[in-house]
């Protein structure tokens, strides 16, 4: 059980367990400070937008990759910014100029295939790679090149395993951080339609929908 103020929505706390942890967990293990730089593709999937939230929360930059120009505002609107779209001529040029020549220390793929390799190659040397998904292709594309010389390391994420193993004390920090960030409206969980519990049919079919601007939720 996991207590939640009365001040947080139902409909937000019945996110809490899911994507909200797994973001939280994955920017906890990658250990960046404040002021350092990471990037990510799938920027404007669930996981994507908390992860550029909880990072800007906690002071770091977070560069957020999207496929089509459209999700440049889509994610401006809920106040996500450093967004570059990679059907742009230039885009990689666009995150130098973003980091102003600073190192990107870390990087999350999402995707596969070639867009694994382009998380790679904007990373600094010594930086990490993690793989948390693969909406793509199962199989990433990654220069031999950009290994070697940069040194990276390539690691993947799984966030049920990572919530099992996490010390309890750990776990309620990081529970404890997602209240407070929601409680500041500095991480936000939108919700989409609430269906009751007879509409269980309409609100699976709404689930696939592509396009969505939240999560679908039942209630009794």
């Amino acid at each position: 059980m996991i207590p939640v103020a009365d001040g947080i929505a139902d409909e937000v706390a019945a996110q809490l367990v899911s994507m909200p942890f797994s973001a939280i967990s994955l920017l906890e293990s990658l250990e960046l400070s404040s002021g350092d730089w990471l990037v990510q593709n799938a920027a404007n999937g669930a996981v994507g937008r908390m992860v550029a939230q909880l990072g800007a929360a906690r002071g770091v930059n977070v560069i957020s990759l999207v496929r089509r120009a459209a999700g440049v505002d889509e994610l401006g609107d809920q106040g996500i910014t450093n967004v570059v779209a990679t059907d742009a001529e230039g885009w990689a040029d666009q995150v130098r100029a973003l980091t102003g020549g600073a190192p990107i220390k870390a990087g999350v793929d999402s995707v596969g295939g070639p867009a694994s390799g382009d998380i790679l190659s904007l990373l600094a040397e010594n930086g990490t790679l993690v793989v948390f998904g693969a909406m793509e292709s199962p199989t990433m594309e990654l220069s031999s090149g950009d290994l070697i010389f940069k040194q990276v390391t390539v690691k993947g994420f799984w966030g049920s395993t990572v919530s099992q193993t996490m010390p309890a004390e750990q776990r309620r920090a990081l529970f404890g951080e997602l209240i407070e960030r929601i409680a500041s409206g500095k991480l936000t969980l939108p919700v989409d339609t609430i269906y009751s519990f007879d509409e269980v049919r309409a609100a699976a079919a709404a689930n696939g929908e592509p396009g969505r601007k939240g999560k679908v939720l039942l209630r009794p």
